[in-house]
């Protein structure tokens, strides 16, 4: 069985409407739709493109100002999956709740149901400035896939219970502004690949505002397998331009899949049993060695 699935690489471009913003979206899920995939991963924040509707607003007043879209974005996600036959990971976008404004990804699928999860590792950004509430835990989801919203894709815990429950496909939705940044969460990516045997789709939001809080951006989007046979030497099964609008699209094997974690010169997967990290007893007398 071979899934195929897309990753947009979302430029944000000045626009003069909000019509023009829907557009823009229109415009990947078409081409994804065009390329046979059956889900598409959106990246972090994409919404962010409507600042360039309120050039002087205060940074401070983004979250609340944009999270008057949560219900349209929902709908329009819900919309677009029903008519084109795929699931859509939607990227994430501001939403008000009972405990404040979080930073939620809507997952779309076919049928009209829309699921939900939470981002639930902040940035000192998001915190600090933005004042954004942490989530609540982790969603499993229909079709063996699982979402972690940028920086959550940096720590293994979460991924690794979506494993645990039978997660395949790993979404990463992502806005990060630097390179060093955008390394963090591809590494981190690819990490969990390895680890946990699954292919992880890493999609990017680029492109800048001219002002915080997107002074600046960077990244390119991939489809990630496992580095193991039979799976490309590099183990990147597509990967977009750098910092341009582009959509690219690859299939991921799940038969392959279940070989490498069964066949595979190294197993990964059978061999994430804790017990052998045991912390063993620290030796007497022993020095410390530069701290």
């Amino acid at each position: 069985m071979t899934v195929r699935v897309a990753a947009v690489n979302w430029k944000l471009r000045a626009g003069r409407s909000d019509a023009a913003f829907w557009n823009h979206g229109y415009e990947f899920i078409e081409r994804a739709n065009d390329d046979g995939a059956q889900l598409v991963v959106m990246p972090e924040l994409f919404s962010l493109e409507l600042l360039f509707l309120q050039p002087d607003m205060l940074d401070s007043k983004v979250p609340h100002y944009l999270a008057q879209y949560w219900d349209d974005m929902v709908n329009w996600l819900s919309r677009m999956a029903q008519s084109s036959g795929m699931a859509i990971v939607g990227g994430s976008h501001f939403r008000r709740t009972e405990i404040g404004v979080q930073n939620v990804c809507p997952i779309a699928y076919p049928d009209g149901q829309v699921y939900f999860q939470e981002k639930n590792k902040l940035t000192v950004y998001e915190r600090s400035d933005w004042g954004i509430q942490t989530g609540r835990g982790v969603q499993p989801l229909p079709g063996r896939l699982g979402v972690s919203v940028c920086y959550d894709c940096e720590f293994p815990e979460g991924p690794r219970t979506l494993a645990e429950d039978g997660m395949l496909i790993h979404a990463v939705p992502a806005w990060t502004e630097t390179r060093r940044g955008f390394q963090r969460v591809r590494w981190s990516s690819q990490a969990r690949a390895i680890e946990n045997q699954v292919f992880v789709i890493h999609s990017s939001l680029v492109g800048d505002i001219g002002k915080e809080p997107i002074p600046e951006s960077y990244g390119t989007s991939a489809i990630i397998a496992p580095s193991i046979a039979p799976f490309p030497m590099e183990a990147i099964l597509a990967e977009s331009k750098l910092n341009q609008d582009d959509v690219i699209v690859a299939g991921c094997d799940i038969d392959a899949l279940y070989a490498s974690r069964n066949e595979g010169e190294v197993t990964n997967w059978q061999d994430r049993d804790s017990s052998s990290w045991n912390l063993l007893p620290k030796p007497e007398g022993i020095a410390p060695w530069i701290i």
